[in-house]
């Protein structure tokens, strides 16, 4: 009994080995470049951010892992560093997530395609701010804007804002993210959320006040 226990329980480790390897993928492979000149003469940036971020991509095949990312947020795409050298991914992206700061958690941004509702196509990624009964998106957006300048004539420049979703009751909904929408769309126990918001003085100028009161609220 003893001797086949044991013949069990080397083939379960065989076996999640075996899994490990299928899940973990070697650095992506592409041979489409990032081409700056598409977008000379445009003040700004297209990425999120202009700089790398160490990050990790899941895609139907597996995971890629400790890769240097960018998210090119106004073509809605995402590229990795190979050699110093900006290549786009050119797997199909299920999620992805930007690490800031590796060791910090907290600043983790996770972005997932798929999520459909309002106005969303599902084509989009998406920033996950709170998922679960209750959950918060953000959709970044870059838009180009012109106007006219002395002696530089019109300038076109990216513009950076954002749109937010709550999802609730399977529904996916717009949402201002101020206090009397997150009110509105918290109607069922406003009481109790307004009392939350004046305790703790959310102010809803930042994400995480958000994500702070819909936790509150899931808790009800």
């Amino acid at each position: 009994m003893k001797k086949i226990s044991t013949i069990l329980f080397l083939l379960f480790i065989a076996g999640f080995a075996n899994a490990q390897n299928v899940y973990s993928l070697q650095d992506p492979v592409s041979t489409k470049n990032f081409n700056p000149e598409k977008y000379s003469g445009i003040r700004g940036t297209p990425f999120l951010v202009d700089k790398w971020y160490k990050g990790t991509v899941s895609t139907p095949k597996g995971v890629y892992q400790n890769l240097e990312l960018k998210f090119n947020v106004y073509d809605n795409s995402l590229f990795f560093n190979k050699n110093d050298e900006s290549f786009e991914l050119q797997d199909d992206i299920v999620s992805f997530t930007l690490m800031p700061k590796p060791d910090d958690p907290s600043t983790h941004m996770i972005y997932k395609r798929g999520i459909k509702g309002a106005d969303l196509k599902g084509s989009e990624y998406v920033q996950v701010l709170l998922e679960g009964s209750v959950g918060l998106y953000k959709l970044d957006v870059k838009q180009l804007t012109e106007m006219s300048e002395i002696n530089a004539g019109i300038v076109k420049t990216f513009a950076n804002t954002a749109k937010y979703y709550i999802s609730k009751n399977g529904q996916l909904s717009f949402l201002k993210l101020n206090k009397s929408e997150l009110l509105a769309a918290l109607s069922d126990k406003q009481d109790k959320v307004q009392a939350y918001i004046n305790e703790k003085k959310l102010s809803f100028r930042k994400d995480s006040d958000a994500v702070e009161l819909l936790k509150y609220y899931a808790s009800l």
